[in-house]
């Protein structure tokens, strides 16, 4: 889903569960939870952190961008790091 700022610029793309996207389209603020995983802790460090969205019009905005970049970045990197396993 892509996933704006505040001022309609398109961000990143995530995915999320129906039933966030379902939430989000009833008008409900979502919130996003995230963390390295344990077992690529060693590798990665230990990140962790959480952002909301809303659906305003037609885009789904993140409240803290600065937050939703970060969690983009660790996505990223527990993909690379899954790969070279």
């Amino acid at each position: 889903m892509q996933i704006h700022d505040r001022e309609g610029n398109e961000v990143a793309d995530i995915e999320l569960s129906e039933k966030m996207q379902h939430a989000l389209e009833l008008g409900n603020e979502v919130a996003v939870i995230y963390h390295t995983p344990q077992l690529l802790r060693s590798t990665l460090g230990e990140n962790a952190g959480s952002f909301t969205l809303r659906k305003t019009g037609d885009f789904v905005v993140a409240q803290d961008v600065a937050t939703l970049r970060k969690y983009v970045d660790l996505q990223a990197a527990i993909k690379r790091a899954r790969e070279q396993r």
